[in-house]
């Protein structure tokens, strides 16, 4: 069965994304608002951010499903 790792990532990935869409809307609170390219430089790292973790998992993903 090797299918466990999908439902795994299924599980946890819910989770991880709202406990971080809950931290960056607390940061954002906190500061956004004083200068509009600021704002963008942040609202920009914070949408990559996600990335590499998400990166990471696929390939583990990956590389556990061709064996």
């Amino acid at each position: 069965m090797k299918r466990w790792r999908h439902f795994t990532v299924v599980i946890g990935i819910i989770p991880a994304l709202v406990i971080y869409v809950a931290m960056f809307m607390y940061i954002f609170e906190y500061v956004t608002g004083y200068f509009w390219l600021l704002d963008w430089f942040i609202y920009i790292i914070a949408g990559l951010l996600w990335l590499y973790p998400a990166a990471k998992v696929i390939t583990w993903l990956a590389n556990n499903e061709a064996h």
